[in-house]
């Protein structure tokens, strides 16, 4: 399973906008399995700076993606960006200088590799169960089908001390305190943007074993979220 390739939003439209500091006028319901290529929501500036609450699909388009670097896109889209070269790869470059945003979540889940079997899944939560924001970027482009839409990936950095046994990477969360620099920074601050892509301190993350069921994007129900030692008892 990829990095960082799943997470939920269960918290209610009015607590994503408090937290965020946004109108939001989706009345999504609780999701608890997440999947690329999916539409999800987004907090961005817009043409007139603005902080604005949209959705954008789970999924990096590059503006000048074409042909068959487009056509692979279809079948692997770029879900994930690794931080520490989001700067050199000419896919991510433009957007990270341009266009940030947030993902609002309040799990992500993680795989780790066994030594016989699948690999296991974990759901890691912050330790008050509240909603913050993934670091993004954004893209508007052509799709395969010739129409515009708004892409966008999710950062990642070598994992912390709560998820280095379980996986390598997890994803970037900007603090609610950093948030309009996230968003707003121009590219003559990007520097002050080196401290923000970072793992998360120790204790951040509460994290348990969940079932398999959440490897299927068709399972997308509370029970995702159980731990997977009282499904046993």
């Amino acid at each position: 399973m990829t990095m960082c390739g799943r997470y939920t939003l269960k918290s209610p439209p009015a607590e994503v906008g408090a937290e965020f500091d946004v109108d939001v006028r989706d009345n999504f319901p609780p999701r608890f399995n997440i999947c690329p290529t999916q539409p999800v929501s987004v907090v961005y500036q817009n043409e007139r700076n603005a902080r604005q609450y949209g959705l954008m699909r789970w999924g990096f388009i590059p503006s000048w993606a074409k042909g068959e670097f487009l056509d692979n896109l279809a079948r692997k889209p770029l879900i994930n960006a690794r931080s520490e070269t989001v700067l050199e790869k000419a896919s991510f470059r433009s957007a990270f200088k341009r266009r940030r945003c947030l993902v609002p979540a309040d799990g992500f889940y993680e795989w780790k590799k066994q030594k016989d079997g699948p690999k296991q899944p974990y759901i890691f939560q912050r330790n008050e169960g509240a909603v913050f924001g993934l670091a993004g970027i954004w893209e508007t482009a052509q799709d395969p089908d010739g129409g515009e839409i708004d892409t966008l990936a999710i950062l990642t950095v070598a994992s912390g001390p709560d998820l280095k046994s379980i996986h390598g990477r997890e994803p970037v969360v900007i603090d609610r305190e950093h948030y309009a620099l996230w968003l707003e920074a121009d590219e003559r601050d990007l520097k002050e943007l080196n401290p923000l892509l970072r793992a998360a301190n120790k204790g951040t993350w509460s994290g348990f074993a969940v079932s398999t069921a959440v490897n299927s994007p068709r399972n997308d129900g509370p029970e995702l979220i159980e731990p997977l030692e009282a499904k046993l008892l």
